[in-house]
């Protein structure tokens, strides 16, 4: 059964529950200035099903700064949210084999600041799977990271609670194949109490916004707005358009969930074959890599056991463009003619990267299995080209007259013990086969692009790029320079 909204939703199986935690665990820093405390509120709620309408105690907490300096980007930390719902609200379930039930939160807060108000939407709050009596009702815990908060003035920041949707999803106790059961919970905030949650404050700044904050928005009468953003250290990956993939005898079973997505750096060398030279190209300048991990998460029933997919995107930086170092190659052209040139392979969007795992440890080696398939769509330009040693122009636009896709594929485990084979985190060997499309543009004088394309284009080109292990937000010891791997044959 596939399941899509625009509200979050849940992955429903265990083993992403860890995932969130890590996410959350490492979002970036934010500058605050005078420490932090803990804001913790009860509020009461009316909650309805289609079973029903019934009151609710809801309690909020989070960690908020004391202040925050103006244009800096505050991010709420240790969200959680806590309620119990009637047992009416859950529908008819089954009493002789209660089910599970997991589930997703989105919390709409508001922030307040010199009386002009931003929406915050509070979303993919992880609802943790466990077991409910259909006579006692269900507690839920919903954790989660959550967006940041730039103040483009000074004045104090007012956190309010709002509207509350539940997803939640019920499972079958014996974990069957049957489709599980989806019940929307919708909780509005009741009217006769104060909604307020914390409040940082933002001092005035003599010097005004730092360098490099836009100006701040106006509502016309010039009251300064907030600006929320889901990160605040690199770009967010753009997810809109991702889909989950199809995978042969399984139903999706939940999602996709959009998630703030967490920054990550490292490096990449290897070698790419050419076959039709019989020689490999080797990549020894490490390419740096710059990751948003984690940004959408996706859960499959299968005949063998639950499996989560969880997308990332990345791209490559060489002096500020998006590209792989250049590589300076020779090869004998035709057999017999030695040539060398310096190749460019540049990217022509971002490199996606799928991670599809074990949602369970197996029971015997305790391991959860994964694999992890990166694509990306290259350009390929040849330059500063030699023939037996004599310089050939053949022009700056000499490339292939379309981009190569490029996938690689690495396979690992984790589980007890440390991390085996590839990892997105630890990195390891990435594999895999590529066709280099015709060569187009080649020749200051004359048209060599026959010459190139026979002599470079081809298929099943055999690639081997070594990933070393990513700084995630200055996370481990070694970071925030991570280690350089050396190719590999």
């Amino acid at each position: 059964m596939r399941m899509k909204s625009s509200h979050s939703r849940r992955w429903g199986q265990a083993g992403a529950v860890g995932a969130m935690a890590l996410l959350a665990g490492l979002m970036p820093g934010t500058g605050v200035a005078g420490g932090t405390h803990v804001a913790e509120s009860g509020f009461g709620y009316s909650c309805t099903s289609a079973s029903g309408r019934h009151a609710a105690d809801v309690t909020v907490s989070v960690e908020l700064p004391l202040s925050s300096p103006v244009g800096t980007a505050v991010q709420p930390e240790h969200v959680r949210l806590g309620l119990t719902l009637a047992p009416e609200l859950l529908g008819e379930l089954p009493k002789d084999a209660p089910p599970e039930l997991s589930g997703a939160a989105r919390l709409e807060t508001a922030v307040t600041q010199n009386g002009v108000s931003t929406d915050v939407m509070w979303e993919g709050l992880e609802i943790p799977e466990s077991a409910v009596s259909p006579d006692r009702g269900m507690s839920i815990e919903a954790t989660g990271a959550v967006p940041t908060v730039t103040p483009r003035s000074s004045g104090g920041m007012v956190f309010t609670t709002g509207k509350l949707q539940l997803d939640l999803v019920a499972r079958p106790a014996d974990a069957g194949p049957a489709d599980p059961a989806v019940i929307s919970v919708s909780c509005t905030v009741d009217p006769d109490q104060s909604a307020e949650l914390g409040t940082v404050e933002v001092p005035a700044s003599p010097e005004g916004p730092a360098t490099g904050t836009p100006d701040p928005d106006s509502d016309g009468v010039g009251s300064p707005k907030v600006e929320a953003r889901s990160t605040d250290t690199e770009e967010q990956a753009k997810t809109s358009e991702v889909e989950p993939p199809e995978l042969p005898g399984c139903k999706l079973f939940y999602g996709p969930i959009s998630v703030p997505a967490t920054g990550a750096h490292g490096y990449m060398a290897g070698y790419a074959n050419v076959n039709k030279q019989k020689a490999a190209m080797e990549f020894k300048d490490p390419t740096h890599l710059r990751l948003q991990l984690q940004s959408m998460f996706a859960a499959y029933t299968c005949p063998t056991g639950g499996l989560t997919w969880i997308h990332s995107e990345g791209t490559m930086d060489y002096n500020g463009k998006p590209q792989m170092p250049p590589a300076r190659s020779t090869f004998l052209t035709f057999g017999f003619m030695p040539t060398t040139a310096t190749v460019e392979m540049s990217l022509t969007g971002p490199v996606n990267i799928e991670t599809v795992y074990q949602s369970a440890a197996d029971p015997v080696t305790h391991r959860r299995a994964e694999t992890t398939t990166s694509t990306a769509q290259v350009s390929v330009r040849l330059y500063d080209v030699t023939v037996n040693g004599t310089p050939l122009d053949v022009g700056p636009n000499c490339r292939t007259v379309r981009p190569m896709e490029l996938v690689l594929t690495g396979k690992g485990s984790t589980g007890l013990g440390p991390e085996e084979g590839y990892t997105v985190k630890t990195g390891g060997p990435l594999t895999g086969y590529s066709d280099v499309p015709p060569f187009s543009g080649c020749g200051a004088t004359e048209d060599l692009d026959n010459v190139f394309t026979a002599s470079v284009s081809g298929s099943g080109n055999f690639t081997k790029m070594m990933q070393g292990p990513l700084c995630v937000n200055n996370v481990p010891a070694h970071c925030p320079e991570p280690p350089r791997p050396k190719p590999e044959r």
